[in-house]
């Protein structure tokens, strides 16, 4: 069992720490990873908007066996329980390993989102991808706290 983030760029040093803090709480439930992909910026957008998915899609091609989740601002939001139920789902009765894709910082294609049918948002408002990455982090710790039955802050 595992779970694997795919997301643009490394980590800043404004976030290393937390980033840091929260990967090794989730070791301590389950492996995970973050696959780190350089975002392409430059030129025409469209065509750096297609190189982005691309290079989600390379990745994504090794994790064949997992269930697939994208994070879309445009989709269904969900809470904390919600999310728990569907890590606890996604380990107690499909292949136990989950993947979720945080996108570029100019998101998706229409065409893109329409291949993934799993995709969950946290909101409407508007995060940096490198905190939106914390925010997983926390909520997948958090959803291990609320499967286990443990007493976490709120």
């Amino acid at each position: 069992m595992s779970i694997k983030i795919v997301c643009f760029n490394k980590v800043s040093n404004e976030y290393r720490d937390l980033n840091e803090f929260y990967i090794n709480k989730i070791n301590k439930f389950i492996n995970i990873e973050l696959i780190e992909i350089k975002e392409i910026n430059y030129g025409n957008p469209k065509e750096y908007m297609a190189k982005n998915e691309y290079n989600i899609n390379e990745r994504l091609n090794k994790f064949k066996n997992y269930d697939t989740y994208l994070l879309e601002i445009n989709s269904t939001q969900i809470d904390s329980t919600k999310f728990s139920k569907i890590i606890n789902n996604c380990i107690d009765t499909n292949s136990g390993n989950i993947c979720f894709i945080i996108g570029p910082s100019d998101g998706y294609s229409e065409s893109f989102k329409s291949k993934f049918k799993n995709q969950i948002s946290f909101g409407k408002i508007t995060f940096p991808h490198q905190l939106v990455r914390i925010i997983l982090l926390e909520q997948i710790y958090r959803s291990f706290k609320i499967i286990k039955n443990q007493k976490y802050h709120k």
